[in-house]
């Protein structure tokens, strides 16, 4: 009995460490693949010596073509700032897909946008506080630019309504305004057609400072849905945007005039063969950080990268503490048995090259350990890349961006100020 009992409890733990067998991880990585090969050599050579941000221009041309493909020629393409927020890349943008149409999301860039494109037609992409408000026109430096005409203020509520039309009347002026409207993400925003009837009257009642310019509705559920037109989803959002619009026309308003503003990068192609909305947004579907790798947007090619030199190598793990643990981690993973620190890190990016890199042991802004496998062979000063996984904010952390054109770079450019307007 003792014997059998021995036997079964072999078998087991044979089988036991069979099934760990399965579970332990594959050495991955390898060399840079060509692409990355010819980078890591140019910034050897021409590089700053410190992580950049690298823009790849003919990706993005490639990009702007798929964007304006999808958005077609009856209908307004709206270039998001947020995403793209380096004044040269919006005007290569907006040059590329003929438009002059932004979305701003932040009053210093506002501010920016309005010196430095005096022919813009601008739509707030969220709800300012009236503080916020004040301060653009405070800090709006005299030109071409016209508020009154060329800017829309996103309002989401009869009160922040009342709270503009008090403001304007204050200053004299007269604002634009296009409203919120909720198709489903639950955010915020007028959440029946027949609110918006009780503020188009309020705005019709003082013409010398109110001007209805349109309809503003995002949806990011549908985001990661295989989704067309005909899905169910997408016909409730579009149901719900038409609800509204037959309100303002049952109240006189000319429609063909408003400004009817919906999707986002990950949306835009659904809406190809619609004619609800004829104003669609996109601005992260230029770059393609890693967050808008979803189904619309898989004939987009990534063209932003952030690139770092190695500062040291190591050829057993090292981690702090016991070297024992170091030992078991590296023998149980392959991908941990090479081990380089890289100029900065903990930026919201993963690592693209070189490859199958797992998460680190800890997390630095200074200098960040990478392990690898014995398959990966870079040296000190070679380059290791990420790709961000937003734009936003991400590309103000790197000074000025540097194109990449035909293998060489290219431009500088430099981004926004997070915190004051330009002068």
């Amino acid at each position: 009995m003792k014997r059998r009992r021995l036997l079964q409890g072999s078998a087991a733990l044979g089988v036991a460490a069979a099934g760990a067998l399965l579970w332990r991880p594959k050495a991955g990585g390898g060399p840079h693949d060509a692409y990355f090969s010819e980078l890591n050599e140019l910034l050897k050579r021409d590089g700053p010596g410190h992580p950049v941000m690298l823009v790849d221009s003919q990706r993005m041309q490639h990009n702007i073509e798929q964007i304006v493909a999808s958005v077609g020629s009856n209908k307004t393409y709206r270039v998001v700032v947020k995403s793209l927020p380096s004044v040269p890349l919006l005007k290569e943008v907006m040059r590329q897909a003929n438009t002059n149409a932004l979305m701003v999301f932040h009053q210093p860039f506002l501010n920016t946008i309005a010196l430095a494109f005096p022919e813009a037609d601008v739509l707030i992409g969220k709800p300012m506080p009236v503080q916020a408000v004040r301060k653009f026109y405070k800090e709006l430096v005299p030109g071409a630019f016209n508020p009154a005409t060329q800017l829309q203020w996103l309002v989401d509520s009869q009160q922040r309504l009342a709270q503009y039309q008090a403001l304007a009347r204050e200053l004299g002026i007269k604002m634009r305004i296009n409203f919120e409207i909720d198709v489903g993400l639950h955010r915020g925003g007028l959440a029946q057609p027949e609110m918006l009837t009780d503020a188009l009257t309020k705005i019709q009642a003082d013409a010398p400072h109110l001007e209805f310019g349109g309809l503003m509705g995002y949806e990011p559920q549908l985001t990661g849905m295989q989704a067309g037109l005909n899905d169910p989803a997408v016909r409730d959002v579009l149901g719900i945007y038409q609800g509204f619009i037959d309100s303002a026309r049952q109240l006189k308003v000319d429609v063909s005039k408003l400004t009817l503003n919906g999707a986002g990068s990950h949306t835009l192609r659904i809406y190809e063969k619609d004619q609800t909305m004829n104003d669609l947004s996109a601005g992260s579907a230029v770059l393609m950080p890693t967050d808008f790798d979803t189904y619309h947007l898989s004939s987009n090619r990534p063209a932003l990268f952030i690139a770092t030199p190695i500062l040291k190598r190591y050829d057993t793990l090292k981690i702090p503490g016991d070297p024992w643990i170091a030992d078991v981690l590296s023998t149980w993973d392959p991908n941990r048995r090479r081990l380089y620190y890289i100029y900065g890190g903990y930026w919201k990016a993963k690592m693209v090259s070189p490859t199958d890199v797992p998460e680190p042991l800890y997390r630095s802004t200074n200098q960040s350990p990478v392990t690898t496998s014995t398959k990966v062979d870079l040296q000190v000063d070679d380059y290791m890349f990420l790709r961000p996984t937003q734009s936003e904010h991400v590309m103000l952390q790197f000074g000025d961006l540097r194109t990449l054109n035909q293998g060489q770079l290219d431009q500088r450019w430099p981004v926004f100020n997070q915190t004051a307007a330009a002068s």
